[in-house]
Parts: structure tokens; sequence; C-alpha cells
């Protein structure tokens, strides 16, 4: 099942500083995380959840992105009746603009955390990993 990510609210933080990073996960699992910046004005992201068993359907999931512990993006996707099984599939397009960008492969921490709407309750999930990508934004114009 694949959900694509509707509403992209884009948050850029250059000088108000690092923000924690989120911990652990929780309830909902994140299986898989990818972050690519192939341009200096685009990016995109995708994530897969995995929810607990006999979660009711969900109806959305709301995420926020963290890039090198600084806050970069935040997202809603409202799910349709077409979502069934334990795990959801999104993708969003990330734009970022008045960023300076580094051409190359380079390592950046992600953290990514959020909220899956069952309806009855929120389930929290959280991720924090190191991956490589090709090209990454930089803040305030610093390497």
């Amino acid at each position: 099942m694949r959900a694509w990510l509707c509403v992209l609210v884009l948050s850029l933080v250059g000088c108000a500083g690092k923000k924690p990073m989120p911990g652990p996960s929780s309830p909902v699992r994140v299986k898989t995380m990818f972050v690519d910046f192939p341009g200096r004005d685009r990016g995109r992201l995708e994530f897969t959840l995995v929810l607990p068993p006999n979660t009711p359907r969900p109806r959305s999931v709301t995420w926020q992105l963290f890039l090198d512990g600084v806050r970069f993006a935040a997202g809603i996707e409202q799910l349709g009746a077409e979502v069934t099984g334990p795990e959801l599939q999104l993708k969003s397009a990330l734009v970022s603009r008045h960023l300076a960008w580094r051409e190359g492969e380079a390592p950046l921490e992600v953290g990514l955390k959020g909220e899956v709407d069952v309806g009855s309750a929120r389930l929290e999930f959280r991720e924090r990993r190191e991956v490589v990508v090709q090209g990454r934004p930089l803040w305030n114009g610093a390497e």
C-alpha cells in the first residue's frame, strides 16, 4: 500500500539553532527511512511505518523531519479507505529554498517523529538514524 503525502509544510530553521533530536521509537515502528537531496532546491523523503497488531484503520499521519538536529520539514497525510494491513508507506517531495547546499556523498543525521491518528488514539513514532546522502542542505552556509 502506498500513501502519498498530500500536504507539506516546510519549516526551515536557520538562525534558531538546533532542536533536540527525537528519542527511540515508540508504539509505531519506523521500518525504513530514506532521505535524498539530488539538487539544491529539492529533495525527497520516504518512510515505512509498522503499526502494532490489531490497530484500527489509521485516519492520518503527521510527521516532522530533523536534519542534524534541526527541524527541517513537517507534513500531514490524510489516509483513505484503501489503507489495509499493518504497514504504511509514505513519500513526500521536500523543498529547500534559501539554504546553502553541498554536492556529493556525505553522512547526515536524520530524525523523524510524528503520530498516527487511529480515531480513538494517537500512536507516536520516533526514529533517529545516520544515513549517507548524495548532496545535502547546509545551515547558514556552514559546512
